[in-house]
């Protein structure tokens, strides 16, 4: 059996190269404990939503404190959830990609998974599937490798 980090750095060169795609499990991902939470992500939207209800009611009483809240909120369900969760989904990835110690981390509890690009039956999920059989068979060899 090949080492077990020459077989992350195919994994690396892999998604650097665009042969493989990772699947993130986000809600799993974005609750406290987890490695690549972060709180001020998942906390600004609430203290915005605060903020403009308080200047709302400065400036319009009930009215313009119900209007600022309903307009936040929408904000909030349509296009800030979404970057929340984008950006989670990019700290995941790049904390895969640090070393083999964040992908066995993240793989071990069940947050990705991988895939070939294009190949939706080749997915290999965390913690059950063998990521390191994924890597030894569908992933070329990296020039350490082959000087060897």
């Amino acid at each position: 059996m090949t080492d077990p980090q020459d077989l992350f750095e195919r994994i690396w060169y892999g998604h650097r190269d665009g042969r493989i795609d990772f699947g993130v499990e986000l809600k799993l991902l974005n609750k406290p404990g987890s490695p690549v939470f972060s709180r001020s992500d998942n906390l600004l939207p609430l203290v915005a939503l605060i903020c403009l209800g308080i200047v709302g009611w400065r400036l319009g009483g009930w009215v313009g404190a119900a209007a600022a809240v309903a307009a936040m909120t929408i904000m909030i369900a349509t296009t800030i959830n979404f970057a929340v969760m984008r950006r989670l989904r990019q700290r995941t990835i790049d904390y895969a990609l640090s070393g083999q110690t964040g992908f066995d981390d993240l793989w071990s509890h069940g947050a990705l998974s991988i895939l070939v690009r294009g190949e939706p039956d080749s997915e290999t999920r965390g913690p059950d599937g063998d990521w390191q059989a994924f890597a030894e068979a569908r992933l070329p060899k990296t020039a350490a490798e082959r000087g060897r």
